[in-house]
């Protein structure tokens, strides 16, 4: 498996995390925006309460604020472990940010508050992630290489393919597919389930001239 875009990811379910991608299938060959355009105009939920209050309407900082780090007991090597790690699961390309660019290690910190138990066991998945780097290249997983970071990543999800690689891989593509500035760029409109959807155009009768052109493909009957 790789969890690499540019690698193609191959992503599974996490059957044991209160997160949830609804209407997700990634198979491979399978592009960031062919990503979003087949799955992802379902909805991006959080247990069955829907997305978290205030996170898919506004844009959440890349850095979050000193005293949420605080009280979520999040220190900034582990944001920069975290930010890391996001940025090789989603990375910069083809036009698009990086999922910290966009507020993903914001997002998940603004969950510990809301999704029990969800800190500790993003502390003790980074420190493994750590304890891997230190034991395969005697460095801190933020001074390794991407392709490293990569290699580091995938012997972390062998080794808990349902455990903290799932759970940090799917609310990696929660963080980033409910951001206003994502949806932008891909061209998604979002329209909330309590409010009213697209109107459809007029409808232009004009499309219908070609077909009208063309000769009878059946033959009338009395």
């Amino acid at each position: 498996m790789k969890i690499h875009w540019e690698l193609r990811s191959v992503a599974g379910s996490a059957p044991n995390t209160q997160s949830i991608l609804t209407g997700v299938l990634l198979m491979k060959n399978l592009t960031r925006r062919k990503f979003l355009e087949t799955g992802l105009k379902g909805s991006l939920v959080i247990g069955s309460g829907g997305v978290v209050p205030g996170l898919a309407q506004a844009e959440v900082s890349p850095n979050p604020p000193k005293r949420d780090l605080l009280v979520s007991g999040f220190s900034q090597h582990d944001r920069g472990v975290l930010g890391a790690a996001m940025d090789e699961i989603i990375p910069a390309t083809d036009g698009m940010p990086a999922a910290s660019e966009v507020g993903g290690v914001g997002y998940v910190v603004h969950l510990f508050g809301q999704i029990s138990d969800l800190k500790m066991t993003f502390q003790r998945g980074l420190a493994q992630l750590v304890e891997i780097s230190q034991r395969r290249y005697k460095k801190d997983f933020l001074q390794l290489s991407r392709p490293q970071r990569v290699a580091v990543l995938e012997e972390l999800e062998k080794q808990s393919p349902q455990g903290f690689f799932a759970t940090l891989r799917d609310l990696v593509y929660e963080a980033y597919y409910t951001r206003p500035r994502v949806w932008k760029l891909i061209g998604y409109e979002f329209y909330p389930t309590n409010q009213p959807g697209p109107r459809m155009k007029p409808f232009d009768d004009v499309v219908l001239a070609e077909v009208r052109r063309k000769p009878k493909f059946y033959r009338e009957v009395e």
